[in-house]
């Protein structure tokens, strides 16, 4: 059975999309709201990045005879995403310093755990069609 690499990521998609021309449409109105607009959106990529790694992870998966593989594609992406968000989080902090965006680190969380229900869902679709 072939999947569409491309249909697992339209919902991410639409969600990057989304973001990106609402942070970006009205900087300003977001900065003196007290929420880092370019913070939000280079995490949004970041995510973005990451959930078309975890797609490819649950295509790779679905080729193995082993439905462990599966699961452990679902649930290795989920912790790397946050691995890495938290890493880039920590870099932020050390970058920034005092003039942290605390909003704005709250917000990409909140996009995270959209991403990871997106990302949760689509796998199940797959594993359900498979």
């Amino acid at each position: 059975m072939k999947h569409n690499y491309g249909k697992l990521l339209v919902p991410s998609l639409l969600v990057f999309a989304s973001i990106t021309i609402i942070f970006m449409g009205a900087p300003r109105f977001w900065d003196d709201l007290g929420i880092n607009h370019r913070v939000v959106v280079v995490g949004n990529a970041l995510l973005y990045a990451l959930s078309a790694f975890s797609a490819w992870m649950h295509l790779k998966a679905l080729n193995s005879p082993s439905p462990y593989v599966f699961t452990n594609s679902v649930m290795g992406s989920t912790v790397i995403k946050l691995i890495v968000l938290g890493m880039a989080t920590m870099v932020y902090l050390l970058i920034v310093g005092k003039e942290k965006s605390v909003y704005a680190i709250f917000f990409t969380m909140f996009l995270y755990m959209v991403y990871t229900a997106l990302d949760v869902k689509a796998a199940l679709l797959l594993n359900k069609k498979q």
